[in-house]
């Protein structure tokens, strides 16, 4: 039979999306006028993206016929209330279906509430800088958890809170392209509040989840693993001041904010109500190790150069180092943190070819699979993502879903990849095998079975 790497009895298994990115025509969006002015890497838009909006029972078919256990998605504020103040009845009713499609597949749900879109009257109300941002935020979630909340077991509350705020508010390249560390500051304590919020309503509101348990709530944390390079003398030193400061804008700060319930630096310095232990899990999205290397030409990186690759690491379309073994350390570090189960909420590559993609996931699930072993609480795996979408501002060449859809295609056919077959296989297993390593990414055994990988 060969090795075999056994999950828990009841690990979660299933993949994610986000509705901006999958559901096509989200007019009323700040994104959506980013994108026609030009913005966008390969010059398309989002337009009518992969059409799930429409082609959403298509899909769940197709999770129920690869096996595919659980979902997670988004609801687009943008959709939902439109214009300020105007809920739309129509809106709320397609996503009630789109729920609904799922729960008669069995297909278990996590439900996102905000993944980096905002309504255009709430941007141009000035967004998360707006003092009555949360309160017009909690608005809209307490309207979704009233008419939808019978549907998800786990609700995410934020997706990546830290990325729109560092990107649109301190580096200008997402909306609504600022560049103030200041503001970046007091919309990420904006968004603390809104977590802590959003955290005690769905507990005070929803009602149990499918199977009468209770349903739980968190948020999704893009950690990377942060290093610094390791030059000498004082090239060194400042690498390792770099990677802390980065550690702590990217992630740690936020984190501790939670743990404290007192908003970090540059966060402000206050107590939040309801902030402190206001996860049932942690929700954490690995993709990448970004290692920093001191250069002073790069004056807008704090003179730290990210894109330079260590020897002998590969890395995928978007640029990103391949280095499993950062999984390991982020979901440890995660638990000694928070001692609160962990469900990975994304993780994944871009890999149009899909010829990276298999070893990708397998030396991933290792590195995973080794966590648990060391004593941490993961309960679940969603893979980003189920299908090709709209990677932002790449636009549609960045390609990571394990099925993959042509969005020039008018009919948008789904073709599940070899990767998508892989994945099926491990569910079915609830397990990774020696046997599978080999039919699929033979490369991988060393980094699923031996030693490569386990620094």
């Amino acid at each position: 039979m060969g090795d075999r790497l056994e999950f828990p009895k009841n690990f979660v298994w299933g993949t994610a999306t986000a509705g901006h990115q999958i559901e096509g025509h989200n007019s009323a969006s700040d994104w959506w006028v980013f994108e026609h002015e030009g913005k966008i890497h390969d010059g398309t838009v989002s337009g009518r993206c992969m059409d799930y909006w429409n082609k959403y029972d298509e899909d769940h078919a197709l999770m129920n016929k690869l096996g595919y256990p659980a979902f997670r998605l988004g609801i687009e504020w943008a959709k939902v209330e439109p214009r300020d103040g105007h809920f739309d009845p129509q809106a709320i009713e397609r996503y009630r279906a789109i729920l609904q499609s799922l729960k008669d597949r069995n297909i278990r749900i996590c439900l996102t509430l905000y993944h980096w879109v905002l309504p255009l009257w709430f941007a141009a109300k000035g967004g998360w800088t707006n003092p009555a941002a949360a309160d017009r935020f909690m608005k809209f979630v307490e309207l979704i958890v009233d008419e939808l909340g019978e549907y998800p077991e786990w609700w995410v509350t934020l997706n990546e809170p830290l990325v729109p705020a560092l990107a649109g508010y301190l580096g200008g390249e997402f909306p609504p392209e600022k560049k103030s560390f200041k503001l970046y500051g007091e919309v990420t304590g904006r968004l603390l509040e809104c977590h802590a919020r959003a955290y005690q309503l769905i507990h005070r509101k929803a009602p149990p989840a499918p199977g009468g348990t209770r349903p739980l709530a968190g948020i999704a944390q893009a950690y990377q693993w942060i290093e610094p390079w390791g030059s000498d003398g004082l090239p060194g030193m400042a690498e390792k001041v770099a990677a802390r400061v980065f550690r702590h804008g990217s992630f740690a700060g936020w984190d501790e904010s939670v743990v404290s319930g007192r908003a970090q630096f540059p966060f402000g310095s206050r107590e939040i109500p309801n902030l402190q232990n206001s996860y049932d899990f942690c929700g954490v999205n690995y993709y990448f190790r970004m290692s920093l290397k001191f250069d002073p030409s790069k004056t807008d990186m704090a003179m730290m150069d990210t894109a330079t690759m260590p020897d002998g690491i590969e890395k995928t379309e978007m640029g990103w180092q391949i280095y499993p073994p950062g999984f390991h350390k982020i979901l440890m570090e995660t638990w000694n943190r928070f001692r609160k189960p962990i469900y990975i909420t994304e993780n994944g590559i871009a890999d149009s070819a899909d010829k990276v993609r298999p070893r990708y996931l397998l030396w991933h699930l290792r590195q995973l699979h080794r966590a648990i072993q060391d004593g941490a609480d993961i309960r679940g795996y969603f893979h980003w993502s189920f299908m090709d979408n709209f990677e932002w501002k790449e636009g549609f060449c960045k390609q990571f879903g394990l099925v993959a859809v042509d969005h020039t295609d008018p009919a948008l056919a789904r073709r599940p990849r070899r990767s998508a077959e892989l994945f099926s296989a491990i569910i079915a297993e609830n397990a990774i095998t020696e046997d599978l390593v080999r039919e699929y990414a033979p490369e991988a055994l060393d980094g699923v079975f031996g030693d490569q990988w386990m620094e």
